[in-house]
């Protein structure tokens, strides 16, 4: 391996630590870490699988999820085929990954599998942060969207 090769394999395991800190502060229900995982500016974007989950900056996403983090704790979170790129000046990470966990929506808890959680990661002071997540489900071919 060259020496861009090494680099770049070392950061996506720094990106890798993030990405299982985030799971493991809203397993353990550890606000502190989970809040160390991302980047606290206005340009921080969160989209939910519900229609009214969109937060711009971080302080509106921080007041929903200070929350949700708490009340999820000592449930098991999976991730699987987690894919990390690290763009060619390295300041940049993106993922996609796919989640099986028990998340709350309006109220009621649910165990869901298989859903979709991509975002990106900016190299702030030597240290990785989330700066965009996005989580979706997947739509069950049996659910038929259109009408006739």
């Amino acid at each position: 391996m060259n020496t861009k090769e090494v680099m770049i394999t070392q950061e996506i395991k720094k990106v890798k630590n993030v990405l299982n800190n985030l799971i493991k502060a809203q397993e353990n229900g550890d606000i502190n870490m989970y809040i160390d995982c991302f980047l606290h500016v206005e340009k921080l974007i969160n989209i939910g699988t519900d229609n009214d989950e969109y937060w711009q900056g971080w302080p509106n996403f921080y007041n929903y999820m200070r929350r949700m983090v708490e009340l999820r704790k000592g449930l098991h979170i999976r991730s699987a085929n987690t894919s990390i790129n690290i763009s060619n000046n390295g300041d940049t990470a993106w993922y996609a990954q796919l989640i099986d966990t028990c998340i709350e929506t309006k109220g009621d808890p649910f165990r869901l599998e298989g859903f979709r959680h991509s975002g990106v990661l900016e190299k702030v002071d030597n240290q990785w942060k989330i700066v965009q997540s996005h989580i979706s489900v997947a739509l069950d071919e049996s659910n038929d969207i259109m009408e006739n």
